[in-house]
């Protein structure tokens, strides 16, 4: 084909592939941030204490915008209330807090 009446065909090409390979990274920390909301959900329902502390750590860490201001917030609260206590079989009390803001991202999510 010739490109000289459309010069920017060439370029056309180069933008979507760049654009797949953006939509694939964006996937990819979308999967990763739902995988540990799984992992919470799971962890919780077990009484898993520990991996509760560990997911709420991670999911403290990812910035706002990436998971949402609610559940970042939540985690945090999770992961000091966790980290000040003792093991015990009593589940942290901003728990349910934080279950109710990862159910909402996950959700909208999948939408």
């Amino acid at each position: 084909m010739d490109t000289t009446d459309y010069p920017s065909l060439p370029n056309l090409t180069q933008l979507h592939v760049r654009l797949a390979a953006n939509s694939r990274r964006v996937e990819a920390i979308v999967d990763s941030q739902l995988h540990g909301i799984e992992r919470l959900f799971e962890a919780s329902t077990s009484g898993d204490w520990q991996t509760v502390a560990e997911t709420s750590r991670y999911l403290a860490e990812l910035g706002p915008e990436e998971i949402g201001v609610d559940v970042v917030r939540h985690a945090r609260q999770v992961y000091q209330e966790l980290s000040r206590r003792s093991s015990g079989t009593k589940p942290p009390k901003h728990l349910p807090h934080l279950l109710d803001a990862c159910r909402t991202v996950r959700i909208g999510r999948r939408s």
